[in-house]
């Protein structure tokens, strides 16, 4: 109100007085220097003034730019990342170790086609189609590196307790490890997410999905595409302020899996007699998965303030051995690690029956990604800045019933979100 007052006051002054031109009157700086030399502001009042006149100038130029622009650009967010590794590994029974330096780069947009849709897209680093991996070695003089697709998809929410999905997405299963599905996968199909309030404090959500596996001939002689689904409902229980309770269980479905060859595979589920490489076996399966949260424990909140325990388990219900899997952990320190001095340590342990899952599916760092594997992993993570922090890993990993060769894996992370 001031600063109007002010510059109509400034406005009669010299329209009426001073007898300046119009033209004079566009220019802001020139006027407030008037106002100075008549009195009506000091020195400071002036700067200041100039500097709010400069800012709401530069609103209105930013404002007018976003207008300009297609709706479908206006509406459109984008976000990424970028992480640097040093990664050494070696089995036992090897006589050589692996060190190798990697990247990976991510970069995605999402953009708002209507009140109720949108599509998502993304690209990321690579050094090959593998579905369990955006890393890229260092390596080969120098030469270009690949970009995928790493996901593009469309959502679309008709009402707020309901959303269908359908393309290359991001994995709407909830899971608290990533013994089943590494996080670097991305399935493709369609899915329908359900959620509902139960009260204040619960909410029940239902996780439904079709995924194609493969589309191709097939060698088991039904004609069929290898193809899954899922049905997962859970609940969030928001116990008091401090303790939060997740759990879901889910059933998972496959379509003419037995009798065939997938790709990615690591080749540690059981295969047909004879020679051949055909999956012995179906993968329908039932799991559970919780995790319990609490924040600002009583005695330790001044040092550590989170901690959480989780675990997921599986059962293939086909084979009659080898056929079980878990995940159990535990994590403490900042929930999130996303600024300076935030933090986070964490373990888990987990024991993978050879046909507990498919092998093309649990994360590629705990052995290569193999069933019938056991692995002990900790993490650290660090916040050196906003949006950057550092990342120390390490699994020390064994087969359960194949020959032992224990194999020691470390890796340390530079973390660059934007």
């Amino acid at each position: 109100m001031r600063r109007l007052v002010l510059i109509m006051a400034a406005g009669i002054f010299l329209f009426g007085f001073s007898g300046l031109a119009f033209s004079a009157t566009t220019q802001v700086d020139a006027l407030i220097e008037k106002l100075v030399e008549k009195g009506i502001l000091d020195r400071q009042e002036s700067i200041k003034l100039k500097s709010e006149i400069a800012e709401d100038e530069k609103l209105v130029r930013e404002e007018g730019l976003k207008q300009s622009l297609p709706s479908w650009v206006r509406d459109t967010k984008l976000k990424g990342d970028f992480r640097t590794r040093y990664q050494y590994d070696r089995k036992r029974n090897t006589a050589t170790q692996n060190e190798r330096s990697r990247i990976r780069m991510r970069f995605g947009t999402e953009s708002e086609v209507n009140d109720q849709t949108k599509v998502y897209f993304g690209l990321a680093s690579g050094n090959s189609s593998d579905q369990r991996s955006t890393n890229q070695t260092l390596t080969d003089s120098f030469a270009k590196k690949s970009v995928w697709i790493d996901y593009a998809y469309a959502s679309y929410a008709p009402v707020a307790w309901a959303a269908l999905s359908a393309g290359r997405m991001k994995n709407p299963v909830w899971q608290t490890g990533d013994m089943l599905f590494d996080t670097d996968i991305n399935p493709e199909g369609a899915a329908i997410q359900l959620k509902h309030a139960l009260g204040d404090r619960t909410n029940f959500f239902m996780n439904n999905a079709f995924f194609i596996l493969d589309d191709s001939a097939s060698p088991n002689g039904t004609g069929s595409d290898p193809t899954m689904f899922v049905i997962q409902p859970g609940v969030d229980i928001k116990v008091n302020d401090k303790t939060n309770l997740k759990l879901a269980g889910a059933y998972y479905g496959f379509n003419s899996v037995k009798n065939q060859v997938l790709d990615g595979t690591s080749g540690t589920n059981t295969l047909s007699g004879g020679g051949t490489s055909l999956l012995n076996y179906d993968f329908d399966a039932w799991s559970v998965s919780s995790e319990l949260g609490l924040k600002e424990p009583m005695l330790i909140s001044k040092f550590i303030p989170y901690i959480a325990v989780f675990g997921d388990y599986i059962e293939n219900m086909d084979p009659s051995s080898e056929n079980t899997g878990y995940i159990a952990g535990f994590k403490f320190g900042n929930k999130k690690v996303s600024n300076w001095k935030q933090w986070q340590a964490k373990y888990t342990y987990r024991s993978i029956g050879k046909d507990a899952v498919l092998d093309i599916f649990p994360d590629s760092d705990a052995y290569g990604g193999f069933t019938d594997v056991k692995a002990h992993e900790y993490l650290l993570m660090y916040g050196l800045s906003k949006n950057v922090w550092l990342e120390l890993d390490y699994y020390q990993s064994d087969r359960i019933k194949a020959a032992s060769n224990k194999e020691k894996l470390f890796q340390a992370d530079m973390n660059f979100k934007f």
